[in-house]
């Protein structure tokens, strides 16, 4: 299916699923994909999603500019630059930076699909009748 960048992609049905309710998932999937944990200090629950660019700024709210966020630190980052931010916290660290990037670039997803096709390529069923 490959991931659902806004919203919108996931209201397959009005019948089955509300713009409400896709939108609670939309944000839930955020949320999960973080572990439920602020993706910035990694050690309080992610209560808010916060746009990586400030819409302010034109930042989108595509999956890709939103990211799990404790509320102190989305009240504290504010407008700022995601990176502009970080880098000057006291928690900053390489990895979740480069987690971070990853997110924003789709790349743990991306990396997701191309390993799912090599397992179906190396799964094969062989309805051939052998000599047993």
């Amino acid at each position: 299916m490959g991931i659902a960048e806004d919203w919108a992609d996931l209201m397959f049905s009005l019948d089955c699923l509300s713009k409400g309710s896709a939108k609670r998932k939309f944000r839930r999937s955020i949320k999960y994909g973080w572990g439920g944990l602020c993706a910035y200090c990694r050690s309080n629950r992610a209560t808010t999603l916060d746009h990586l660019k400030p819409k302010s700024r034109g930042g989108s709210s595509l999956r890709s500019n939103l990211i799990p966020a404790c509320q102190c630190c989305n009240h504290s980052k504010g407008s700022r630059h995601w990176l502009e931010w970080f880098s000057e916290q006291n928690f900053f660290n390489e990895t979740a930076k480069e987690l971070i990037e990853e997110w924003i670039t789709n790349k743990r997803f991306i990396d997701e699909e191309l390993d799912e096709e090599r397992l179906n390529d190396r799964a094969k069923i062989c309805t051939d009748a052998c000599a047993v």
